[in-house]
C-alpha cells in the first residue's frame, strides 16, 4: 500500500476538515504520467512538527483510528456500549456531530479512495472507489439514512452488517467477500509505534516472543544494536517458567473479576498516563491496529487463553575491558537503547515488506544522528525498494537544519498550531513564500512557520518567588 492522503474532520482536537498530502507536485492528474510510477509520485517520508498540545498526535491518531476501525469494528468494538469515537469536545455542536475519515491510497498499482462517517449511533456512511482506468468506479456505497448498501454494483440488505461495524471490517472476517483481500492488505501493511512506557513494554514482550518463534532473528537485533553504537555485544533470550501456584491464583482471580462483557485493553487510553497530548477530546480510546495487538478479548470461560506459562525477556551482553561479559536485563538498559529497539524493529520490517509506519514523537530518547540514519534510509530509493512510508511527529527542529542529512522537500514538512478555541490547524511548509537559501530550522524556531509555543517564563519566576 502507498498512502496518497488522509482527510479527517471532527477527531480529537481536529474540528474542521484537514488533509495531509503525501503526493509530489508532479502528480497533477488522477494517475502519474506514463514516464513515472506511483512510488515516484509520492513521498516516503512526512514529518509533522509543532508545539505541545497542538494536535500532532491527533492527526496520527485519526489515521490509526481508521485502520483500527477496519480491523476491529466487526469484532472487539461490538462489545463496547457505544460507537468508539473521539469527536472534538470543546463545543457541544461538534460533540454531537458526526466525524469523517478518508484515505486516498494505491494498492496493487491501482488508486483507491476509502472513507466513512460515524456518529454516536454508529456508521452513517461508508464508501470505496477505485480507478481501473481514467474514471472512478464505485465498489462500495453505504448510507444509513436511505438504507442503501451496494457492493460491486449489487444491492445488499443493510442488515447484513450491524449499525456499528464497517462493511470492510466484516469483509476482513469473510474470505468469500469480494473486499476481503483489500481489507486484509490494508490492516496488514500498517504499523504504529507509540512512545509511552506501557507500549514500549508491550512491544519488547512482542519482540521476545517473535525471537522465540523465529519470526525475528537474533542477527537482525544484533545488527540494529550495532548501528546505534551503544556498546552491546550480543543479545539473548531468557525464559522463566511461572510457578503453578501463581498460575492457579491468577486463573482464579480472572474467573472472579472478569465481567460478562469484556473490552479490549486498548479502548481505555488515558492521555495523562500515556504521555500523549491532552487535546480536549474525551478519552474513549483508540484500539491499536498493530500486528501484535489481539484480535479480541479472551473469554472468561477460557482463562488459560490469557495466561502466560513462560515469561520471556531480552538480556544484553556489553563490551568490557576486563574480558568479562555480564548479562544485563532490559531494565538495566538506557531509555535510548529501548527507544531504538522499539522503533528500529518495525522500521526494518516496513522497509522489507513495504507499507506504512506511523510514529508519534519519533525523536523521543533518540540521538539526532541516529534519527537521521533512520529517516535517510526511508528516503533512499536504492534501500527503500518497496517504497515503505514513514509518517512521524517530532518536536526537535534538527530535521530542518542545513546540517541534517535527511533530504526533505517542502511538501514533506507540516506544522500544527492551535487556535484560541482549541482547534488544530495544519499547514504545509510549501504554502509559505519560498526562500531557496533560507535556514528552515532558524525560521521555524523564530516562529515564521508557526508551530512553536507562546511561552510565559515570567510566570515561572513568580511561582518561585513565594514571598511576592
Amino acid at each position: 500500500m502507498i498512502l496518497l492522503s488522509l482527510t479527517v474532520r471532527n477527531h480529537r482536537s481536529i474540528r474542521d476538515e484537514i488533509t495531509l498530502d503525501l503526493t509530489t507536485p508532479s502528480l497533477r492528474t488522477l494517475k502519474p504520467r506514463d514516464d513515472r510510477t506511483w512510488a515516484e509520485s509520492t513521498y516516503p517520508l512526512l514529518g509533522i512538527l509543532g508545539a505541545n498540545a497542538t494536535g500532532k498526535s491527533a492527526i496520527l491518531d485519526a489515521l490509526t483510528y481508521m485502520f483500527a476501525a477496519i480491523h476491529r469494528s466487526a469484532t472487539v468494538w461490538q462489545e463496547a456500549p457505544a460507537m468508539l469515537r473521539r469527536p472534538f469536545a470543546l463545543d457541544p455542536e461538534s460533540r454531537d456531530a458526526s466525524s469523517t475519515y478518508e484515505i486516498d491510497f494505491v494498492l496493487d498499482d491501482r488508486r483507491h479512495r476509502y472513507g466513512f462517517e460515524v456518529d454516536a449511533d454508529g456508521i452513517v456512511a461508508e464508501w470505496l472507489y477505485d480507478l481501473p482506468r481514467s474514471r472512478w468506479r464505485t465498489r462500495l456505497e453505504r448510507d444509513r439514512d436511505s438504507g442503501r448498501l451496494v457492493i460491486d454494483g449489487r444491492p445488499a440488505p443493510l442488515s447484513t452488517v450491524t449499525d456499528r461495524e464497517l462493511v470492510l471490517s466484516r469483509a476482513l472476517l469473510l474470505r468469500t467477500s469480494p473486499l476481503h483481500t483489500l481489507a486484509r492488505s490494508l490492516v496488514d501493511r500498517v504499523d504504529v509505534v507509540r512512545i509511552n512506557d506501557s507500549y514500549r513494554r508491550s512491544r519488547l514482550q512482542s519482540l521476545a516472543d517473535s525471537l522465540a518463534e523465529g519470526a525475528t532473528t537474533f542477527a537482525d537485533i544484533r545488527g540494529l544494536l550495532q548501528i546505534a553504537d551503544i556498546g552491546v555485544k550480543d543479545v539473548s533470550l531468557r525464559e522463566d517458567a511461572i510457578p503453578d501456584a501463581l498460575l492457579d491464583l491468577t486463573r482464579k482471580l480472572k474467573e472472579v473479576f472478569s465481567p460478562d462483557t469484556t473490552t479490549d485493553d486498548d479502548t481505555t487510553d488515558d492521555d495523562s498516563s500515556t504521555g500523549r497530548e491532552n487535546d480536549g477530546a474525551p478519552s474513549t480510546g483508540t484500539p491499536d491496529p498493530s500486528p501484535e495487538a489481539p484480535d479480541g478479548p479472551a473469554r472468561p470461560e477460557d482463562p488459560d487463553a490469557v495466561l502466560r506459562h513462560v515469561v520471556r525477556s531480552l538480556t544484553f551482553t556489553h563490551h568490557g575491558d576486563t574480558g568479562e561479559a555480564p548479562e544485563f536485563s532490559i531494565d538495566d538498559e538506557s531509555a535510548g537503547t529501548v527507544a531504538w529497539l522499539v522503533l528500529a524493529v518495525p522500521a526494518l520490517e516496513a522497509l522489507r515488506r513495504g507499507g506504512l509506519l506511523i510514529v508519534d514523537e519519533i525523536d523521543s530518547s533518540l540521538h539526532p544522528h541516529l534519527l537521521d540514519i533512520l529517516l535517510t534510509t526511508f528516503a533512499d530509493p536504492a534501500i527503500n525498494t518497496r517504497h515503505a512510508q514513514l509518517i512521524f511527529t517530532a518536536h526537535d527542529a534538527n530535521i530542518l537544519s542545513p546540517l541534517s542529512t535527511v533530504p526533505l522537500a517542502e511538501e514533506q514538512i507540516w506544522f500544527t498550531d492551535k487556535t484560541r478555541e482549541g482547534v488544530t490547524e495544519l499547514t504545509c511548509l510549501a504554502d509559505f513564500p519560498k526562500h531557496p537559501d533560507a535556514n528552515r530550522q532558524k525560521r521555524y524556531l523564530s516562529g515564521v512557520y508557526g508551530g512553536v509555543p507562546h511561552l510565559s517564563p515570567s510566570i515561572f519566576a513568580r511561582l518561585i518567588d513565594t514571598d511576592s
